[in-house]
C-alpha cells in the first residue's frame, strides 16, 4: 500500500474512532467484496456463511472502533480479523460434529494482496467468458493489445461506431457482473478499462 494510501486509511480510521460513519461507510463498502472472497475460498465457507464472518467482523470493528488501536493498515486489521473468525467458526461447527475440514491456511500479510489479485483475475476471467464472442473480441484488442478504434475497426473489417457499440456492451456487462467487486478492481488498478 502507498504512503499516501496507508495515510488517508489511518486518517479515516480516526474519524471512525470519532464515531463518524462516513468513514467506517467506506472501509465496509472498499473492504468488503474482498473479504467475503477470502473467507469463501481460503476457509471454504458456504457464501451465506463467509458473509455472516465479515459481517461480524464489521459490526465489532464499528462496535470496538474506541478501543482498537491500529497503527499500521487497517486492511491487514481486517484481514486477520476474519482469518481468526473464520478458524473460530470452522472449530464450533467441528466441535458440534458437522462435517466440516479446518482447511484454513496461514496466509502472511504481505501475501494478502497477491491472493486478492489472484482472486479477482480468477472473477475478471470468468466474467470475460461471458461476454458474446465479437464483443470480447473487440474488448480485448483495445484493453489487451492496446488498439484504438479505428485500428480494430481495420483489423475486424468492422466500422468505427460498430466497435463504439461492441465497447460500450462489453463494459456494461463486466460492470453488472462485478459489480459487487469494483472497489477493490479500482483499488487495486490492475483493471483500468473500468476507469
Amino acid at each position: 500500500m502507498e504512503m499516501k494510501e496507508h495515510t488517508q486509511e489511518l486518517f479515516l480510521f480516526a474519524e471512525m474512532s470519532q464515531g463518524k460513519e462516513y468513514a467506517f461507510d467506506f472501509f465496509f463498502n472498499y473492504y468488503y467484496p474482498g473479504l467475503c472472497v477470502y473467507a469463501q475460498n481460503m476457509f471454504s465457507l458456504p457464501e451465506e456463511e463467509a458473509k455472516n464472518v465479515v459481517q461480524d467482523v464489521f459490526l465489532k470493528f464499528w462496535n470496538d472502533r474506541k478501543k482498537i488501536s491500529i497503527n499500521s493498515s487497517v486492511r491487514s486489521y481486517l484481514f486477520v480479523a476474519v482469518k481468526n473468525k473464520s478458524l473460530d467458526y470452522l472449530k464450533k461447527n467441528k466441535s458440534q460434529g458437522k462435517n466440516i475440514e479446518l482447511e484454513g491456511k496461514e496466509l502472511p500479510e504481505e501475501s494478502i494482496d497477491a491472493y486478492i489479485y489472484s482472486e479477482l483475475q480468477t472473477l475478471f476471467d470468468e466474467s470475460l467468458g461471458k461476454l458474446p464472442a465479437r464483443c470480447r473480441e473487440v474488448f480485448e484488442l483495445s484493453r489487451f493489445e492496446g488498439l484504438k478504434n479505428r485500428e480494430i475497426a481495420q483489423r475486424l473489417d468492422i466500422s468505427e461506431k460498430t466497435v463504439e457499440n461492441q465497447m460500450t456492451k462489453a463494459l456494461r456487462i463486466l460492470k453488472v457482473e462485478l459489480k459487487d467487486y469494483l472497489p477493490l478492481f479500482l483499488l487495486f488498478e490492475a483493471f483500468h478499462f473500468f476507469k
